[in-house]
Protein backbone atom coordinates (compact mmCIF):
# COMPACT_ATOMS: atom_id res chain seq x y z
CA UNK A 1 0.00 0.00 0.00
CA UNK A 2 1.54 3.41 -0.86
CA UNK A 3 -0.51 7.17 0.22
CA UNK A 4 0.47 10.30 -1.32
CA UNK A 5 -0.95 13.50 -0.40
CA UNK A 6 -1.98 15.12 -4.01
CA UNK A 7 -4.26 18.01 -2.40
CA UNK A 8 -3.01 19.97 0.67
CA UNK A 9 -3.84 23.32 1.89
CA UNK A 10 -1.66 26.33 0.03
CA UNK A 11 -1.27 29.81 0.46
CA UNK A 12 -4.98 30.62 -1.15
CA UNK A 13 -6.73 28.16 1.83
CA UNK A 14 -4.61 29.71 4.16
CA UNK A 15 -6.21 33.22 3.46
CA UNK A 16 -9.17 32.24 3.08
CA UNK A 17 -8.73 30.52 6.48
CA UNK A 18 -7.80 33.19 8.06
CA UNK A 19 -11.05 35.51 6.76
CA UNK A 20 -13.04 32.61 7.84
CA UNK A 21 -11.33 33.66 11.27
CA UNK A 22 -11.95 37.18 10.72
CA UNK A 23 -15.56 36.77 9.60
CA UNK A 24 -16.41 35.33 13.21
CA UNK A 25 -15.05 37.77 14.82
CA UNK A 26 -16.68 40.21 12.95
CA UNK A 27 -13.86 41.87 10.78
CA UNK A 28 -14.79 42.74 7.27
CA UNK A 29 -11.35 43.80 5.89
CA UNK A 30 -9.10 41.32 3.77
CA UNK A 31 -6.37 39.96 5.69
CA UNK A 32 -2.88 40.80 3.49
CA UNK A 33 -0.57 37.87 5.06
CA UNK A 34 -1.36 34.10 5.42
CA UNK A 35 -1.98 33.04 9.26
CA UNK A 36 0.78 32.23 11.53
CA UNK A 37 1.27 28.80 12.23
CA UNK A 38 0.30 29.40 15.72
CA UNK A 39 -2.86 30.70 14.80
CA UNK A 40 -3.20 27.69 12.38
CA UNK A 41 -2.50 25.67 15.58
CA UNK A 42 -4.63 27.19 18.14
CA UNK A 43 -7.92 26.73 15.34
CA UNK A 44 -6.73 22.67 14.48
CA UNK A 45 -6.50 22.68 18.90
CA UNK A 46 -9.78 24.23 19.31
CA UNK A 47 -11.21 22.42 16.29
CA UNK A 48 -13.11 25.78 15.71
CA UNK A 49 -14.69 25.63 12.58
CA UNK A 50 -12.35 27.43 9.98
CA UNK A 51 -10.27 24.52 9.49
CA UNK A 52 -13.07 23.18 7.76
CA UNK A 53 -11.51 25.01 4.90
CA UNK A 54 -7.98 23.00 4.97
CA UNK A 55 -8.93 20.46 2.45
CA UNK A 56 -6.04 17.22 1.66
CA UNK A 57 -6.77 14.55 -0.92
CA UNK A 58 -4.85 11.48 -0.65
CA UNK A 59 -4.00 9.01 -3.29
CA UNK A 60 -4.16 5.27 -1.56
CA UNK A 61 -2.80 2.78 -3.90
CA UNK A 62 -3.11 -1.45 -3.17
CA UNK A 63 -5.21 -0.66 -0.46
CA UNK A 64 -7.35 -3.86 0.75
CA UNK A 65 -10.92 -3.74 -0.09
CA UNK A 66 -12.24 -4.12 2.99
CA UNK A 67 -9.79 -1.47 4.72
CA UNK A 68 -10.95 1.12 1.76
CA UNK A 69 -14.56 0.51 2.99
CA UNK A 70 -13.42 1.29 6.71
CA UNK A 71 -12.23 4.88 5.69
CA UNK A 72 -16.00 4.76 3.49
CA UNK A 73 -17.46 5.13 6.43
CA UNK A 74 -16.29 8.56 7.72
CA UNK A 75 -19.41 11.13 6.26
CA UNK A 76 -17.35 14.11 6.25
CA UNK A 77 -14.41 12.59 3.79
CA UNK A 78 -15.39 12.13 -0.03
CA UNK A 79 -14.00 9.08 -1.32
CA UNK A 80 -13.09 8.09 -5.05
CA UNK A 81 -12.88 3.99 -4.78
CA UNK A 82 -11.92 1.90 -8.00
CA UNK A 83 -14.73 -0.26 -9.06
CA UNK A 84 -14.37 -4.10 -8.74
CA UNK A 85 -17.46 -4.44 -11.39
CA UNK A 86 -17.22 -6.92 -13.98
CA UNK A 87 -18.11 -4.08 -16.82
CA UNK A 88 -15.86 -1.76 -15.50
CA UNK A 89 -12.17 -3.40 -15.36
CA UNK A 90 -11.09 -6.74 -16.45
CA UNK A 91 -8.29 -7.59 -14.12
CA UNK A 92 -10.76 -10.32 -11.69
CA UNK A 93 -14.31 -11.35 -12.11
CA UNK A 94 -15.36 -8.84 -9.32
CA UNK A 95 -18.19 -10.88 -8.42
CA UNK A 96 -16.24 -13.09 -7.06
CA UNK A 97 -13.12 -11.02 -5.75
CA UNK A 98 -11.98 -11.61 -2.27
CA UNK A 99 -12.49 -9.17 0.18
CA UNK A 100 -9.02 -7.61 0.51
CA UNK A 101 -8.96 -7.96 -2.88
CA UNK A 102 -6.59 -4.17 -4.33
CA UNK A 103 -8.36 -1.22 -4.89
CA UNK A 104 -7.07 2.30 -5.42
CA UNK A 105 -8.55 5.35 -3.84
CA UNK A 106 -8.21 8.69 -3.35
CA UNK A 107 -10.34 10.00 0.08
CA UNK A 108 -10.78 13.65 0.14
CA UNK A 109 -11.75 15.82 3.22
CA UNK A 110 -10.79 18.74 5.41
CA UNK A 111 -8.82 19.22 8.22
CA UNK A 112 -11.37 18.09 10.91
CA UNK A 113 -12.70 15.33 9.34
CA UNK A 114 -8.80 14.11 8.89
CA UNK A 115 -8.59 14.42 12.87
CA UNK A 116 -11.48 12.29 13.27
CA UNK A 117 -10.40 9.75 11.52
CA UNK A 118 -7.01 9.64 13.25
CA UNK A 119 -9.11 9.77 16.49
CA UNK A 120 -10.99 6.48 15.29
CA UNK A 121 -8.47 4.84 13.10
CA UNK A 122 -5.69 5.25 14.92
CA UNK A 123 -6.99 3.74 17.97
CA UNK A 124 -5.57 -0.05 18.70
CA UNK A 125 -9.21 -1.12 17.91
CA UNK A 126 -9.28 -0.80 14.79
CA UNK A 127 -7.83 -3.01 12.25
CA UNK A 128 -4.05 -3.12 11.85
CA UNK A 129 -4.09 -2.07 8.21
CA UNK A 130 -6.15 0.26 8.77
CA UNK A 131 -4.04 1.84 11.24
CA UNK A 132 -1.15 1.81 8.75
CA UNK A 133 -3.35 3.14 6.18
CA UNK A 134 -4.39 5.93 8.28
CA UNK A 135 -1.04 6.34 9.83
CA UNK A 136 0.14 6.82 6.31
CA UNK A 137 -2.31 9.91 5.48
CA UNK A 138 -1.17 11.28 8.77
CA UNK A 139 2.46 11.70 7.79
CA UNK A 140 1.98 13.19 4.59
CA UNK A 141 -0.49 15.36 6.00
CA UNK A 142 1.96 16.52 8.76
CA UNK A 143 5.00 16.42 5.99
CA UNK A 144 2.74 18.79 3.85
CA UNK A 145 1.56 20.92 6.78
CA UNK A 146 3.66 20.80 9.92
CA UNK A 147 0.72 22.52 12.01
CA UNK A 148 -1.01 19.18 11.81
CA UNK A 149 2.44 17.91 14.20
CA UNK A 150 0.27 16.49 17.48
CA UNK A 151 -3.25 16.57 16.66
CA UNK A 152 -4.06 13.58 14.67
CA UNK A 153 -3.62 11.13 17.34
CA UNK A 154 -6.10 8.20 18.43
CA UNK A 155 -9.15 9.63 20.54
CA UNK A 156 -7.46 8.11 23.95
CA UNK A 157 -4.70 10.31 23.54
CA UNK A 158 -7.07 13.53 22.22
CA UNK A 159 -8.94 12.65 25.53
CA UNK A 160 -5.79 13.45 28.01
CA UNK A 161 -5.45 9.97 28.29
CA UNK A 162 -8.63 8.68 29.08
CA UNK A 163 -10.55 5.51 26.45
CA UNK A 164 -14.15 6.51 25.33
CA UNK A 165 -14.15 3.14 23.06
CA UNK A 166 -17.44 0.84 24.34
CA UNK A 167 -14.70 -1.74 24.14
CA UNK A 168 -11.20 -0.85 25.40
CA UNK A 169 -8.19 -2.09 24.26
CA UNK A 170 -6.70 -1.30 27.65
CA UNK A 171 -3.81 1.25 26.73
CA UNK A 172 -5.86 3.97 28.20
CA UNK A 173 -7.74 3.64 31.23
CA UNK A 174 -11.83 3.72 30.70
CA UNK A 175 -13.89 6.75 31.75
Amino acid sequence: MKVTCIYWPREEELMLLKRCVWATMSKTAVPKEPPMPQLIRDLLNARHSPIRVLNFAFLIEDIPSNIATHLTRHVHAVPFVSSLRNDRQNKMDGDTAPRNTPVNMILYCNAEELMTISNKRLCTQASAKTRHAVKLMCDAATEKMPELEGYLVPMCEYHGGVCHEMKSCGRRPKR
